[in-house]
């Protein structure tokens, strides 16, 4: 069993690394698709701006080719003749005016032109830079999307591999008559690890007395099966009548798995136990005063997110749901003791 609880540990340890990796890769390439997005938008402004500037440079060499064919249309020396026809001074002065006109009017028109061009071949070249970054943001995003094909394929080996030991820890509990005596011997042991935890509990000066008349909220949040509740029982395994001292929660009737699932602290309080204990596994108990402590168990292997003398808060994470212990598959048994013994906890939870 311990071999097996070993296999199930790495393989939900090497799942949990799988799957932040394809997190990871996963937030990467939706960024990469909204930076090509974002490049692609980009890209059609530009292109409506080349457009636009390339029928303002059509104008305006439009114009210049009027101005320059209208000056030799009426030769080299028209300027100076309109000039030499003043009829007057201030004719002249008109004319020389409406001369000066004439060439700022060019040089403007042809300044124009020179600077509608640049714009146009700048905007050219942005939209080359951002096609550019385009293709290769794809071979990126490409690139992550293979990568996150792989870790699919790993997480579906690794998968199988816990399903695989799991498989093998079930049918290791199935065989009750070859393993009956190690398998009594373990329930005896759950047993007295919970008459044991009922003594400390009523001993301790932690503990105190009365109830705790709070309203707790649900461990297990999105998973809301009971599959065990608390009360008298046939033994799984052995046929006989024995108390269930909690509630198991376990997947859900659509078949979701509960496996790694969070656990939450129930209510305020401080953890006063944090670790291996027995049967019941990788396993939390809080002190939340009055008198009552709430325990979670069978957590799964490197699950535990709390240590002992922490204080936590209600519906702050815990740990993670598991197999451990005496377990014949993941849920979370979750116990209410008042003074040490156990009670019904759906009296308590909301």
């Amino acid at each position: 069993m311990e071999r097996l609880d070993a296999i199930v540990a790495d393989a939900q340890a090497q799942l949990d690394q799988v799957r932040g990796q394809m997190a990871e890769v996963t937030a990467r390439r939706e960024k990469l698709e909204a930076e090509i997005a974002a490049l692609e938008a980009e890209i059609a402004l530009k292109e409506k701006e080349i457009d636009a500037t390339q029928a303002e440079l059509d104008e305006r060499y439009d114009l210049l080719s009027e101005r320059v064919r209208t000056t030799y249309k009426q030769g080299d020396y028209f300027m100076l003749e309109l000039l030499l026809d003043s009829k007057s001074l201030g004719d002249l002065i008109d004319r020389s005016a409406f001369v000066q006109f004439i060439m700022e009017e060019d040089e403007r028109i042809a300044a124009d032109l020179t600077s509608t061009r640049e714009r146009f071949e700048d905007a050219k070249a942005q939209l080359g830079r951002d096609a550019e970054a385009v293709e290769t943001k794809r071979q990126e995003a490409l690139a992550e999307e293979e990568r996150l094909r792989s870790l699919k394929e790993t997480e579906a080996r690794e998968l199988a591999a816990e399903q695989t030991a799991q498989a093998g820890k079930q049918e290791l509990l199935d065989e009750t008559e070859a393993n009956a005596d190690r398998l009594r011997e373990l329930a005896e042991a759950e047993e007295a690890e919970s008459r044991r935890i009922a003594s400390e509990l009523s001993s301790s000066a932690s503990s105190g007395a009365g109830q705790f008349n709070g309203e707790m909220a649900w461990p297990a949040p999105g998973f809301y099966r009971v599959t065990s509740p608390y009360g008298y029982r046939t033994h799984p395994i052995f046929g006989t009548q024995k108390l269930h001292t909690g509630i198991d929660i376990g997947k859900n009737p659509d078949g979701t798995s509960i496996d790694g699932a969070a656990i939450v602290a129930s209510g305020d309080g401080e953890v006063i136990f944090a670790g291996s204990k027995g049967g019941y596994g990788n396993t939390v108990m809080i002190d939340h005063g009055d008198g009552v402590v709430t325990l979670y168990a069978h957590q799964r292997s490197g699950g535990i997110a709390v240590s002992t003398g922490q204080w936590v808060t209600k519906g702050s994470t815990i740990g993670a749901v598991g197999s451990t212990g005496y377990s014949t598959g993941p849920h979370l048994h979750f116990e209410v003791r008042v003074n040490g013994e156990p009670v019904d906890p759906m009296g308590y939870l909301r």
